[in-house]
């Protein structure tokens, strides 16, 4: 029998123990029932036995078990958790580890490399800039120990991030550096005060821009402890957002360029704040996260498509529509989106509002919980009817009902 077969043969006698052990290990009441709740915790406090003693494909099958079996529980939330401290691990641990070693997921590290690299290659360029620098020969320069020194400094701090905070510091370090220069033009830093439509100062502006960002990446270090994916995501993605709706808004309401600026860079930061109080309010996944950008996304082109149609003759509606339709994307890819059936517990499943079987039921009741009013979206199946030749048809079913016990 290979390593594999042999995990899932001891996989399902380790599952039968654990789910006698907890039948008869605790209190039983006449007619107890062991409960999906329980049986998950089981299993967790099996794997992580196994994972202490350095069983570590033993002790992730068995979480990818309670995530696939027992959805909503707090054990699947907790499995979740130890398999993405597990990392991508899909064999035994590699020769040369010592035993029970984890393998840590390795994205953010990577990722930070990247970021700071490409920051490093700006400073290249920025700090002969801010120096007056004449001449190739300085930029030359910067842009050849730039690079280098990014990824050197990236690397000394990237080894502990996880892939959350990653990305919360480098999209601070992006977004700062946006906002310094917004505000470089929004307060027209070093522009001639009798002038009305001077660009601001080209030092000036690199230098708001180089404490945009490093504010932005201290800022964000220090706060950033326990980010998630699902949270950094709705932060970036909540920023960009509220840049188009400030952009959007202030031309519809056809402002001057100061006022655009200071629009486009204050609603941007209100959409940053609100992206990562929902992300962390709500627990949202990076891939519930960006099908809710994907619904804006989608009503937003939506609008475009129906300005070229109607033609409306002025700015402020020619804006106004795919405002309009953005939101009510957001909105639908709010409601009709969410975690798949492992999603972590503190997500009732009958808040899901996803396509398919698991769609919730008009009325859904789970034991222990209240009934609930869910969306129940049709979505199609295949069906055997004997009425038409022994055929087999496509029919829509729409759920009313769910009980769970």
């Amino acid at each position: 029998m290979n390593s594999r077969g042999e995990v899932r043969a001891r996989l399902s006698g380790l599952t039968i123990i654990a789910l006698l052990a907890a039948a008869l290990g605790g209190p039983r009441p006449a007619a107890a029932q062991l409960t999906a709740t329980d049986s998950a915790a089981v299993l967790v406090a099996t794997a992580a036995d196994f994972e202490e003693r350095g069983e570590l494909e033993v002790a992730r099958a068995l979480y990818e078990e309670v995530v696939r079996r027992y959805p909503g529980t707090p054990g699947a939330a907790l499995a979740r958790a130890r398999l993405e401290g597990l990392g991508a691990l899909e064999s035994p641990t590699p020769a040369g580890l010592p035993p029970g070693a984890v393998l840590q997921d390795r994205r953010g590290d990577t990722e930070f490399r990247v970021w700071s690299t490409m920051y490093g290659l700006w400073l290249g360029v920025a700090v002969p800039m801010l120096a007056d620098a004449s001449g190739s020969e300085p930029y030359g320069a910067g842009l050849l120990l730039g690079g280098p020194t990014g990824y050197l400094v990236g690397r000394v701090f990237s080894r502990s991030l996880s892939v959350g905070r990653s990305r919360t510091i480098s999209w601070a370090g992006t977004w700062g550096t946006w906002q310094g220069m917004g505000w470089a033009h929004a307060l027209n830093l070093g522009a001639d005060p009798g002038c009305d439509y001077c660009d601001p100062g080209e030092k000036e502006t690199v230098t708001a821009a180089l404490a945009g960002g490093l504010a932005g990446i201290v800022t964000a270090g220090l706060l950033a402890r326990e980010t998630s994916e699902g949270t950094a995501a709705a932060t970036y993605l909540g920023s960009l957002w509220g840049t188009w709706f400030g952009l959007g808004g202030a031309t519809a309401l056809d402002l001057d360029d100061e006022a655009m600026w200071a629009s486009t860079l204050l609603v941007g930061n209100a959409g940053l704040i609100a992206g990562a109080l929902a992300g962390s309010r709500f627990d949202l996944s990076s891939r519930r996260a960006h099908m809710i950008s994907l619904g804006g996304l989608i009503g937003g082109f939506g609008g475009v498509g129906i300005v070229l149609i109607t033609k409306p003759g002025s700015t402020s509606g020619e804006f106004a529509i795919p405002l309009a339709t953005s939101l009510v994307g957001l909105g639908f890819g709010a409601l009709l989106t969410g975690e798949p059936a492992d999603a972590p517990a503190g997500e009732s499943s009958n808040a899901r509002a996803v396509a398919g079987p698991l769609s919730p039921a008009l009325l859904n009741w789970s034991a222990g919980e209240q009934v609930a009013v869910g969306l129940p979206l049709p979505f199609p199946t295949t069906v055997f009817d004997s009425g038409r030749n022994g055929r087999r048809h496509t029919a829509w079913h729409v759920p009313l009902v769910r009980l769970r016990f």
